[in-house]
C-alpha cells in the first residue's frame, strides 16, 4: 500500500495555454444590495439609474470593488478541478493565491458579462511543503465583446 506522502503529483505545466470554460455572469441587484452596506459604499451613482445619470453614467453602476467578486465567482464556475487542474480537490488542499485586476470601464447592475479564462502559467514553489501554483488569465467582456476588466488570479495546489 501506498502512503499519501509518497504520492508524487503530477507534471502540471502541461496545463499552460488550456481554456477554461467561459461563464455568463449577471451583476445581481440582490448582490449589489447585500454588497454595498458591507463595503459601506455610499456614493450616490451605486444607488440608482437616477443619481447615477445625474453622476454622467448610463445607468447604476456598481461600485469597482466589487469587481474582484464577479472574477472570483465566475472563475470558481469556469474550472473543474481535476479535469482542468489535475488535482482532486476532496483529498488535496488547495488555496486562493494572489488577484491583479485591471479594470477598464465601469459595470453596470443587471449586466452580464462573459468571463474568459486560460491556464497562463504553472510553476512549482518550496516553502515548507512543495506546492504548484498555477496563474489563469481572465478577460470579462460585455455583449458587445468590449473588455470591462481582465487580470490573473493565481491558486495553491499542495503536493
Amino acid at each position: 500500500m501506498t502512503s499519501q506522502a509518497s504520492v508524487t503529483a503530477p507534471d502540471r505545466t502541461c496545463l499552460i495555454g488550456r481554456a477554461l470554460s467561459p461563464v455568463r455572469y449577471t451583476i445581481r441587484e440582490d448582490d449589489i444590495h447585500d454588497y454595498l452596506p458591507v463595503a459601506g459604499e455610499e456614493q450616490a451613482a451605486f444607488l440608482s439609474d437616477e443619481e447615477a445619470q445625474a453622476a454622467g453614467y448610463a445607468r447604476r453602476v456598481i461600485p469597482p470593488s466589487f469587481a474582484p467578486f464577479v472574477a472570483v465567482q465566475a472563475l470558481l464556475q469556469a474550472f473543474d478541478w481535476e479535469r482542468d487542474f489535475l488535482f482532486n480537490y476532496r483529498t488535496g488542499t488547495a488555496m486562493f493565491g494572489e488577484q491583479e485586476l485591471e479594470y477598464l470601464r465601469p459595470l453596470y447592475v443587471g449586466e452580464t458579462l462573459t468571463v474568459r479564462s486560460e491556464v497562463a502559467n504553472v510553476y512549482e514553489k518550496k516553502g515548507k511543503s512543495t506546492f504548484d501554483v498555477i496563474q489563469v488569465h481572465f478577460t470579462a467582456t460585455d455583449d458587445s465583446e468590449a473588455v470591462a476588466f481582465q487580470g490573473e488570479q493565481s491558486y495553491i495546489l499542495f503536493k
